[in-house]
């Protein structure tokens, strides 16, 4: 009795510890995004970012990359009139710049960002709209714009970290649940 107590108590540790190494490798696969996207994101001077500002037509790259970080950071579009005849779209490219470009603190607030409580509806729109799109990748964004491929660094490593953090956090509570209560 007392050793099938010790070999179930000891399968359990195992798996305890598989589960506990398992958490650490997924940490580790988005920790150097992180830490990445917060290079790209020191290395942009307030003069990229006015560079950006000034555009009068941005490059789509940038207006894609912009319009990610508006959903990031809750600024809301503006409705124009959709050239393509029809009704309105969304524009974020006004917003855009009034709110986030125009910001003295804005490279700052994308560094103090609070990626571990990312709403789910923003993780939704940035899986659906731009991680899977080929346009938002930072090599193609790089050729528009130096900032844009900053900005475009740091929405998909907040998106690969919230991914991450969340299997992370699922693992360890069922870790928890397994090792505690066996």
């Amino acid at each position: 009795m007392r050793r099938r107590r010790k070999q179930v108590v000891q399968k359990s540790a195992d798996e305890c510890k598989l589960m506990s190494d398992e958490c650490e490798a997924d940490l580790a696969e988005a920790i150097p995004l992180l830490e990445d996207a917060m290079k790209a994101l020191n290395t942009l001077k307030p003069s990229d970012i006015t560079e950006v500002k000034s555009m009068k037509t941005p490059p789509s790259g940038v207006v894609l990359v912009l319009t990610a970080v508006c959903h990031m950071m809750g600024v809301k579009p503006d409705k124009v009139k959709d050239p393509d005849g029809g009704g309105k779209k969304n524009d974020y490219w006004g917003p855009a710049k009034k709110h986030l470009l125009g910001d003295s603190k804005f490279l700052q607030k994308l560094k103090d960002y609070d990626k571990d409580n990312i709403s789910p509806k923003i993780i939704k729109i940035l899986r659906k709209s731009f991680v899977n799109n080929p346009d938002f990748e930072p090599a193609v964004i790089k050729k528009a714009s130096v900032a844009a491929f900053g900005l475009c660094k740091w929405v998909r490593a907040m998106e690969a970290y919230d991914r991450v953090a969340k299997v992370v956090e699922n693992q360890r509570g069922y870790n928890n649940k397994r090792c505690c209560y066996d």
